[in-house]
């Protein structure tokens, strides 16, 4: 998919997210942005590559929700990326951080077990 397709469905479903989960308690919603990778997007140059290739973040600091569209395969994957995402928006920032003070790793951690399992709603709004 390219980025205008990408940023299309964006524009079409996110709103329908926010409205179906509303606003956390404390932060505003957060923009979404679409990107080439996460190296891109920091370096400020579209042509950088690098090994982590993720197809959504959500950064706390930033409150964005950043898309990296070449990982996108379909509607569906953009739709599982933004719930993930989102998911992690409405969650109490110190908690993973929480998790990882106590051992977790990503791969076990409950915020991002949380998120992940969010992704199964996908046909709410495809």
């Amino acid at each position: 998919m390219n980025k205008e397709i990408v940023q299309q469905i964006i524009n079409d479903v996110y709103p329908e997210i926010v409205n179906h989960y509303g606003a956390h308690d404390i932060y505003e919603i957060p923009t979404v942005e679409v990107h080439t990778n996460i190296f891109a997007r920091i370096s400020n140059i579209d042509e950088m590559e690098g090994d982590s290739c993720p197809s959504g973040e959500f950064c706390k600091d930033e409150n964005k929700i950043f898309i990296y569209f070449p990982y996108i395969n379909d509607k569906i994957d953009l739709i599982k990326a933004l719930l993930h995402e989102y998911k992690h928006y409405l969650q109490p920032r110190k908690a993973e951080e929480y998790y990882y003070d106590l051992g977790f790793t990503y791969e076990n951690n409950p915020m991002e077990l949380e998120a992940i399992s969010e992704e199964q709603n996908y046909k709410l709004f495809n």
